[in-house]
């Protein structure tokens, strides 16, 4: 019995020692996560798909040089699901609401395993004024599924 639980937490010693930065067994065990994703902009063909993606790895979904957006997405935890995704877009720019070009999963809207993101004109560095309400475009919406 107690050369089993001296296994057990070799093993779990082992997984966290692999994983320096951090996150849980289950993220240890589960390194390759699956991302769906759609990408819809005002004017422009929907693009969606579906990549592999690898736990704290920065993962490239979009790279579409017809619509010239570029997403990527990473993924920190699978079980509370957080991490960043970022976005890049040229003629027009677009931004998250806060006027970044990036955001954190876990402040997005949506389920357990799902995210969704509003995209606005504007990438939020042309004009900075504390004082004064500036309504936004919205072009767009970008959504994920994460997982099995």
């Amino acid at each position: 019995m107690i050369t089993r639980i001296s296994s057990i937490v070799t093993i779990l010693a082992a997984a966290i020692l692999a994983n320096p930065e951090g996150g849980s067994a289950a993220d240890v065990a589960q390194s390759n996560v699956p991302v769906a994703y759609g990408l819809l902009l005002d004017g422009k063909d929907a693009i969606y798909g579906q990549q592999v993606c690898h736990v704290h790895s920065p993962c490239q979904l979009i790279d579409d040089q017809k619509a010239r957006v570029e997403v990527s997405v990473t993924i920190d935890s699978t079980q509370h699901l957080s991490g960043e995704v970022s976005i890049q877009c040229s003629e027009p720019d677009c931004s998250f609401l806060d006027e970044s070009t990036s955001a954190k999963l876990e402040n997005a809207v949506g389920g357990e395993r799902s995210r969704q993101f509003e995209l606005y004109a504007g990438d939020g560095v042309s004009h900075s004024n504390d004082l004064v309400y500036i309504k936004r475009t919205n072009m767009g919406r970008i959504f994920f599924f994460v997982g099995n």
